[in-house]
């Protein structure tokens, strides 16, 4: 069951809405233990003064902000009160703006936000929202941090996410790489094929397609290693060789996706039963399939070529043998006759 990490209430003009807020994203990661291998025991850390490497106790830690290479501004812990948020437990609505006002590069942390109490009033908000197709800009304190926040109303539901402030998005023009793109010369040809291949693998987004692969295997590795079991280590992957003939690619590309859109990971995954969570067995025998096939796909051609030459000399020798057996086979019984008839 989801726990609200904050509760308060939505405020604008008169009108006050007590709210729960609740994560609307559950972070899945595989983190690890540092051990000391020669009795399994916790790592742990001491500060430690960079010179001395004597233990600091935190009666002599103070907070610096480096201002230079080994310069630092000491700042007292009560010179910061006065310019602590105060923490009024609401999330203060400034103004309505349409959605696609907003880049999405500004979208940061996702929340659900549910009525504590009368839904009524929720209610009301969320579905006057909807019908305006508007998101509500407000300002919010958690944790002794504002936050700007957009709020947006979804099938009679009201979603938040806080928001980036406008000096923490980086500027495209900061990017070297990205400057001059303009200047690239692009023929239609090029563009039209591009395009081609957009529209062939072009589908609805269905976020359940999508798996962190890298952590079913890494539990898949763990679960099995905690029930005795081997576990094979799949070869990396060699890395793409960089394109040389753009327009060969994309006619490449775009011929393998007309051929078979079933060969696109995306697309694969539709006949699965991608609602179910996986089991501990079927992500062991997942990564199991993926090693063999990582270990497939990585045998030189040279070795499947000696193989088949291997083969091939394998069915001549036989076809020989079986020749040679047929010949000395009529020849016995050639003398058998002649040995009769001279009788």
């Amino acid at each position: 069951m989801a726990r609200p990490v904050w509760s308060g209430t939505i405020s604008f003009g008169l009108i006050a809405i007590p709210v729960k807020l609740f994560h609307a994203v559950r972070r899945q990661s595989v983190s690890f233990n540092q051990l000391d291998e020669r009795n399994m025991a916790r790592i742990r850390y001491r500060k430690v003064n960079a010179e001395t490497g004597d233990e600091v106790s935190d009666a002599h830690i103070v907070k610096g902000y480096e201002i230079a290479k080994g310069r630092y501004v000491v700042v007292d812990p009560d010179e910061l009160e006065p310019f602590m948020p105060v923490a009024t437990k609401s999330i203060d609505l400034e103004e309505f703006v349409d959605l696609d006002e907003i880049d999405p590069v500004y979208f940061d942390t996702a929340y659900h936000l549910a009525p504590d109490g009368t839904p009524k009033p929720y209610v009301l908000l969320a579905r006057a929202m909807e019908a305006s197709g508007k998101v509500a800009i407000g300002r919010y304190v958690m944790r002794n941090k504002q936050y700007t926040a957009a709020i947006r109303a979804e099938d009679g539901r009201l979603v938040m996410s806080s928001l980036a402030y406008a000096d923490e998005v980086v500027d495209p023009a900061d990017i070297e790489e990205l400057a001059g793109l303009d200047d690239v010369d692009v023929n239609d040809r090029e563009v039209k094929m591009a395009e081609s291949l957009v529209d062939s693998l072009t589908a609805d987004f269905e976020p359940h397609k999508y798996h962190d692969e890298y952590r079913e295997q890494v539990m898949a590795l763990i679960q099995m290693k905690a029930d005795g079991e081997e576990f094979e280590v799949p070869e990396a992957v060699a890395e793409r060789p960089n394109v040389v003939d753009i327009m060969a690619a994309l006619e490449a590309s775009v011929a393998a996706a007309k051929e078979s859109r079933s060969r696109h990971p995306a697309v694969a995954a539709k006949d699965a039963d991608v609602t179910a969570l996986p089991t501990k067995d079927t992500i062991a025998a997942a990564a199991r399939k993926s090693a063999a096939k990582q270990r497939t796909q990585k045998k030189p051609a040279k070795s499947t070529a000696s193989k088949s030459t291997a083969k091939k000399s394998s069915v001549k020798k036989s076809a020989a043998k079986k020749s040679s057996t047929k010949s000395a086979t009529k020849k016995k019984a050639a003398a058998k006759k002649t040995a009769k008839k001279s009788a």
